[in-house]
């Protein structure tokens, strides 16, 4: 059935397992991107297409394809209707790991990024291959004149991609990371950096979500040698223009809450009570990436101990960092490295009464609820990050008056830094400042704070945000309909790279 919404991304809001009986159970998946989106698509009235990435995935799809009709999940947001990819599993590891992770992400994250060689560009080709199999997808779910919101740098050949197929739908491109600097953007090789401009601008609308990326993208443009203007955030293509505006997306608050006052939360916030024993939390919540900058902060909180050693029996630093691709080398030696560090920390403390360091690897909702409900300081230190929704997530559930200590290159400090306290992600003694200044904060200034930080992180919930796109996605001027021989881009231009 054609659908008048369609959204695709890399991953799907559910994990499909596959157990012995044959029978198969999900779950519903972590990351930023899934917590906005599952509830705006609840209901049914769009469609989520996704990469298979486990055996269940895969065999969804397959069940899926037999019957041309999506899978309904039922989350706590609601029913969100998916349809699986089974892509090539080799095309899908090369597309993901050395194109999507460790050169795009990466490269936006502004960590380093391997040279090119003919492993690379192998890989390079599977990137356009499985690019291409989301929009031929996305083309045929989407009903005439549909709305098709393609997600982040995975999917960023995509829009040129489906415009070849099918001129007559709206599409707009999220990247939901932060777009790396130019400085930095100049280490792709200048095929793959032409290729990746060239697909976005395949949309009618590329949505960031802060100015400070949504300028990097246009700083990138200009240096390929595209016509932008600045002044109107446009880029200007033979016969049409496509936009750059920008989203800054929000938390439900008051759905947020509900799932922290419901059973599981309840159930979890017992067991962190246990754990916690009445000491001050300071607590970190996120993924096991590089990016999320845990080594530092558990450093930082080291350091805060080794000052003042009063404190260790009276706080814990409880740090909640969920597995996320470990099949990659760079990923399994920082979790060996967060590790190593909360044991350095924990090894200076032996005589304590308790660990002063706790560290949980679960990926587990109601867990991270419970963590973000309880912390007297919640630390968000990443290197770099397109939003850093649990910023938000936290402030809208926290029932302690806690602190925000957010890195300054977080996204959401463009919003939320008048109520926190911002910090250089690479300074430790400064984060150590940070946190003695946190634990020192007057009640009523945190309460003030707490405030300020929930009312400016439901200032645009998931649904909003969407409506907001969706309003100025049918705004825009009719597009051309000649499909792909007019947006063909800047085949010639100033030099690339420095």
């Amino acid at each position: 059935m054609p659908h008048a919404l369609v959204v695709a991304s890399n991953r799907g809001p559910v994990d499909f397992r596959a157990d012995p009986d044959g029978t198969v159970s999900y779950h519903r998946g972590e990351g930023g991107l899934i917590a906005v989106l599952t509830p705006v698509l609840a209901g049914g009235e769009g469609v989520w297409i996704a990469g298979a990435r486990t055996d269940g995935d895969r065999i969804v799809a397959r069940r899926a394809a037999s019957t041309a009709q999506p899978t309904a999940v039922d989350l706590p947001d609601g029913v969100v209707a998916v349809r699986y990819l089974d892509l090539d599993p080799g095309a899908y590891a090369a597309y993901y790991g050395t194109i999507g992770t460790e050169t795009l992400w990466f490269l936006h994250h502004h960590l380093p990024v391997a040279g090119p060689d003919p492993a690379w560009e192998a890989a390079w080709r599977d990137y356009e291959r499985v690019n291409d199999e989301f929009a031929a997808a996305c083309a045929r779910a989407a009903a005439p004149g549909a709305a098709v919101l393609l997600q982040d740098y995975h999917l960023a050949l995509a829009p040129s991609q489906l415009r070849r197929r099918r001129p007559d739908v709206r599409t707009a491109h999220f990247t939901m990371c932060p777009w790396a600097d130019l400085a930095h953007f100049r280490q792709l090789p200048e095929h793959a950096a032409r290729s990746l401009i060239h697909g976005m601008l395949g949309a009618d609308l590329l949505a960031f979500l802060t100015p400070r990326w949504a300028r990097a993208f246009l700083d990138s443009c200009a240096d390929l040698g595209y016509a932008v203007d600045p002044a109107r955030n446009e880029v200007h293509l033979p016969g049409r223009t496509v936009s750059v505006r920008v989203y800054p997306v929000g938390v439900d608050v008051s759905l947020l809450r509900e799932r922290a006052a419901g059973g599981p939360a309840r159930a979890e916030a017992a067991r962190l009570d246990e754990v916690v024993a009445g000491r001050t939390l300071v607590a970190r919540v996120e993924r096991m990436e590089p990016a999320k900058n845990a080594v530092r902060g558990i450093e930082a909180f080291g350091e805060l101990l080794r000052a003042r050693p009063e404190l260790v029996d009276r706080v814990v630093h409880y740090v909640l960092a969920y597995e996320s691709r470990s099949s990659l080398p760079a990923y399994r030696e920082y979790a060996a490295d967060v590790a190593a560090a909360v044991s350095a920390v924990n090894g200076r403390h032996l005589t304590a009464a308790r660990p002063p360091v706790v560290l949980d690897p679960r990926n587990n909702l109601d867990r991270g609820l419970a963590v973000l409900a309880r912390a007297d300081v919640l630390v968000v230190n990443s290197w770099r990050d397109g939003m850093n929704l649990v910023a938000k997530e936290g402030a809208a559930v926290n029932a302690r008056d806690g602190v925000l200590i957010l890195s300054r290159d977080a996204g959401a400090a463009d919003e939320l830094s008048p109520y926190a306290l911002t910090v250089d992600p690479g300074d430790v003694g400064q984060l150590t400042r940070a946190l003695g200044t946190a634990l020192d904060l007057p009640s009523s200034r945190r309460r003030e704070w707490l405030h300020g930080l929930r009312e400016a992180s439901g200032a645009m919930p998931p649904r909003g945000w969407l409506d907001a796109v969706l309003t100025d996605l049918a705004a825009l001027p009719g597009r051309s309909r000649t499909g792909g021989a007019d947006y063909a881009g800047a085949s010639a231009g100033p030099p690339y790279g420095p």
